[in-house]
C-alpha cells in the first residue's frame, strides 16, 4: 500500500473511504521498493532571517568549539556535558528557522523512480502548498527529532567503540562524542525526514543529494573519521615504544656513551624478560582486534577483486547481499589463517626488516672502509625502501599459503559447509596438497613476490613521515610511530592495489585437475592482469579499492587498543 503520512491523514468518513478506493485499486500496479526512490534537494528557507541564520549558527558553532578547545583538553567530559545542551539548542533553532518542518512542502521527501502520485510530505518543483496553519508544528517536530537523536547515541557508541575508541576505560568520553555526533548530524535529518522509510533508506545508500542536511552527515562521519584516533594515552611507558625502534641510527645517547655503558647483567636482562613476554602476549591479542574489526573489509575487498559488476554493483551491495545470504559469519570466511598466520607473518617481516636495514647500512651506505664513513648518519629513506622489499620478498614464503588459502575461503558464496568444496583452512590446505602438492598450496607465490615488492613505497615513505614529524612536531615517539604507520600505509596501497587485485584473481583461480573446480584460466600473471582491463578497463584494477583504504585506520586503531588493554591486564 501506498506510504501515507500521519499528518495529512484524512480524518473525515468520506476522505477514509476515498482513500480505501485508491489504496485498494493501487494494488494491481507495484509500488517502487524503497531503495529506488530519490530525495529532492532540501530548500532553505527564503527568509532573510532564515539566510542569515543557516551561516550564523554555524559559525556560532565553530566558535564556541574554539573557545572552549583549552578546556575540551583540560576536562573533556564536564565540557563536552555543558556544551552539548546549547549545541542541541543551536541546532534546533537552525532547524526552525531554516529547514522545512517532516511533512510539509519541500521537506525533501522522496520521490520515485517511476511517475506516481506525490505522497504527503514530497516535496520538490511544483508541489502544491498547503492552507497556512494547517501543517505540522515545527517546535513538536524539533523536540521528537532531537529524542529519536539521543537514542540513537548508544548506536554511535558501539560504532565508536568498534571503530576505536576503548572499551573498558573512557566511557563517558565516547559517549558524549556520540552524542554530540547525534545532534549535530542527524538532528537536522530526522527534523526534515522524521522516520521516512525510503527518504532513510537513500541516505544509509548514500544516494542522497549533497544539500546541507546530508552534508552535515557525510561532514560528521569523515570529520569523526579523520579523528578516530584511540582517547590519548600514556605515551611515556616504556612498553608503548615504537614495535619496529628507531631506525634512524641516531647519534647515541650519554647514557649510552663509552663512558657510561649500559648495564649488561643477568639481572638487568631478567627485568626485561616480563616487557618481552607482555609483549608477545599483548600482539596476540592485538592481532585479535584487528581481525575483528579489519576482516570484514577484506572480504569484500576480496570478493570485489574477483568479481565483475555483474555480480556486486559496489563494496554496499556486496556486504548487503553477503549478510542477506551468508549471515553475518559470511564477512568472517577464511579468518583462521590470517589469525595463524599474522603471528608468524609480522615477526618474520619486523625481524627481517631491521636485519636488513641494519646490513644495508654496514655494508652499502655507509660501510667502515669508506673514506666518509660516519657511524651517526641515518639509513636514507631509499635504503629504508630497499630493506623493505627484501623483508617483503622474505615474508612472502610465509604469506603465500596463508593468503592462498585466506582467499579460496573467502569466495565460497554457499552459506552451508555441505555445499562448499571447502569445510575450513585445514580442509582447504589437504585437498590442494593432496591434488597439487607443494606447488598448489603455494599457488600465487611469484604475484606475492611482486605484490609486496611494493613494500619499497611503505617503509621509504614510514621514514620520510617520522623523519619529518620528528623535525616538525612535538608529538612523542609513539603516537610518531602510529600516524607515520598509518600514512605510509596508505601510500603503500595506492601505488600497490592493482598488484592485489591481479594476485587475489590468480589465487582465486581454479586449481583443475583432482579439485575438479573448473578450468584454470591464469596460467601466467600476464594472463591475469589483461583479464581484469578486458572485463572492467583500468579501472578494474581499483575495484575494492574503497573498502581496503576504510580498513586500515580502524583495524589499527583497534589493535593499539587492544595491546594497551593487554600490557595493562598481564601481570609482570
Amino acid at each position: 500500500m501506498p506510504l501515507v503520512d500521519p499528518v495529512t491523514m484524512p480524518s473525515t468518513i468520506a476522505k477514509g473511504v476515498t482513500a480505501q478506493a485508491q489504496a485498494t485499486s493501487s494494488r494491481t500496479t507495484s509500488t517502487p521498493p524503497l531503495a529506488t526512490y530519490a530525495l529532492y534537494p532540501v530548500q532553505i528557507k527564503q527568509t532573510p532571517l532564515a539566510q542569515a541564520a543557516r551561516y550564523a549558527l554555524p559559525a556560532l558553532l565553530a566558535g564556541i568549539f574554539a573557545v572552549r578547545f583549552r578546556a575540551l583538553v583540560a576536562d573533556p567530559v564536564s565540557t563536552m556535558s555543558t556544551t552539548l545542551p546549547l549545541t542541541a539548542a543551536l541546532q534546533v533553532a537552525y532547524a526552525v528557522l531554516c529547514l522545512p518542518v517532516a511533512g510539509s512542502q519541500g521537506g525533501g521527501g522522496a520521490k520515485g523512480a517511476r511517475k506516481h502520485k506525490a505522497r504527503p510530505g514530497e516535496g520538490g518543483p511544483g508541489s502544491k502548498k498547503r492552507p497556512e496553519g494547517t501543517g505540522p508544528s515545527a517546535v513538536v517536530t524539533s523536540l521528537l527529532s532531537l529524542l529519536l537523536s539521543l537514542l540513537i547515541t548508544p548506536f554511535l557508541y558501539a560504532a565508536m567503540v568498534l571503530f576505536g575508541a576503548p572499551f573498558l576505560t573512557h566511557g563517558a568520553h565516547t559517549l558524549l562524542c556520540a552524542a554530540h555526533l547525534a545532534v549535530l548530524a542527524l538532528f537536522p535529518l530526522f527534523y526534515i525526514h522524521g522516520v521516512d522509510g525510503a527518504a532513510w533508506a537513500a541516505v544509509g545508500s548514500f544516494s542522497a543529494p549533497l544539500d546541507e542536511t546530508f552534508g552535515g552527515l557525510v561532514g560528521g562521519v569523515v570529520g569523526a573519521w579523520l579523528g578516530a584516533v584511540p582517547i590519548p594515552l600514556d605515551w611515556d611507558r616504556d612498553w608503548q615504544s615504537p614495535i619496529t625502534g628507531n631506525t634512524t641510527m641516531q647519534p647515541p645517547t650519554a647514557a649510552a656513551s663509552p663512558a657510561q655503558p649500559p648495564d649488561q647483567s643477568p639481572a638487568h636482562y631478567q627485568e626485561k624478560a616480563p616487557s618481552n613476554y607482555k609483549g608477545f602476549v599483548a600482539g596476540v591479542f592485538s592481532g585479535i582486534a584487528k581481525l575483528a574489526v579489519g576482516h570484514p573489509f577484506d572480504t569484500i575487498k576480496v570478493r570485489l577483486q574477483t568479481t565483475t559488476s555483474t555480480r556486486f554493483s559496489g563494496p554496499l551491495a556486496c556486504l548487503t547481499q553477503t549478510l542477506r545470504n551468508e549471515g553475518l559469519v559470511g564477512l568472517y570466511k577464511g579468518a583462521t589463517p590470517p589469525l595463524v598466520g599474522w603471528m608468524f607473518m609480522d615477526s618474520v617481516m619486523l625481524g627481517s626488516l631491521s636485519v636488513y636495514r641494519r646490513l644495508l647500512h654496514e655494508n652499502l651506505f655507509n660501510p667502515p672502509w669508506h673514506p666518509l664513513h660516519d657511524p651517526t648518519t641515518p639509513l636514507p629513506a631509499h635504503g629504508h625502501g630497499l630493506a623493505g622489499i627484501l623483508a617483503g620478498a622474505t615474508v612472502s614464503f610465509v604469506a603465500a599459503p596463508v593468503e592462498h588459502v585466506k582467499a579460496r575461503l573467502q569466495i565460497q558464496y554457499a552459506a552451508k559447509k555441505s555445499e562448499r568444496l571447502y569445510s575450513g583452512p585445514v580442509d582447504c590446505v589437504r585437498k590442494v596438497w593432496r591434488h597439487h602438492g607443494i606447488g598448489g598450496v603455494y599457488h600465487g607465490l611469484q604475484a606475492t613476490l611482486l605484490f609486496r615488492s611494493f613494500f619499497f613505497f611503505w617503509w621509504g615513505s614510514y621514514d620520510l613521515f617520522s623523519r619529518w614529524m620528528r623535525q616538525h612536531t612535538s608529538l612523542s615517539a609513539p603516537a610518531i610511530n602510529f600516524w607515520a604507520g598509518g600514512l605510509s600505509a596508505q601510500v603503500f596501497w595506492v601505488f600497490s592495489y592493482p598488484s592485489d587485485v591481479v594476485k587475489q584473481r590468480i589465487m582465486t583461480d581454479p586449481l583443475g585437475g583432482g579439485l575438479n573446480d573448473g578450468v584454470r584460466r591464469f596460467p601466467r600473471w600476464k594472463d591475469a592482469a589483461k583479464a581484469v582491463y578486458r572485463e572492467s578497463g583500468a579501472m578494474g584494477y581499483w575495484r575494492g579499492f574503497l573498502p581496503c583504504f576504510l580498513r586500515a585506520f580502524p583495524a589499527n586503531a583497534m589493535a593499539l587498543v587492544a595491546f594497551e588493554a593487554a600490557m595493562r591486564a598481564l601481570p609482570g
